[in-house]
């Protein structure tokens, strides 16, 4: 294998995000894609239970709580 002289870097958590601790590795000894041991534990756990990834929500968030109620710096 040729040596590219570059690193290669984690991919992360496969939710679209980067690596957290941008984890890098040397290209002549690693595999096509590589995730650090912190983001493919991430990546196996959301694999094998879907229901722990976010769902993609393009909706407002609808406000909590009772309108009337005074909020934050009222005075009693």
């Amino acid at each position: 294998m040729a040596d590219t002289g570059e690193s290669q870097e984690c991919v992360g958590r496969g939710d679209g995000t980067r690596c957290p601790y941008g984890a890098t590795l040397d290209p002549d000894i690693g595999p096509p894609e590589y995730r650090c041991d912190d983001c493919r534990h991430h990546y196996e756990l959301d694999c094998t239970e879907p229901w722990r990834r976010a769902d993609e929500d393009d909706v407002l968030t609808r406000p909590t709580g009772d309108p009337g109620e005074p909020g934050t710096g009222t005075a009693a």
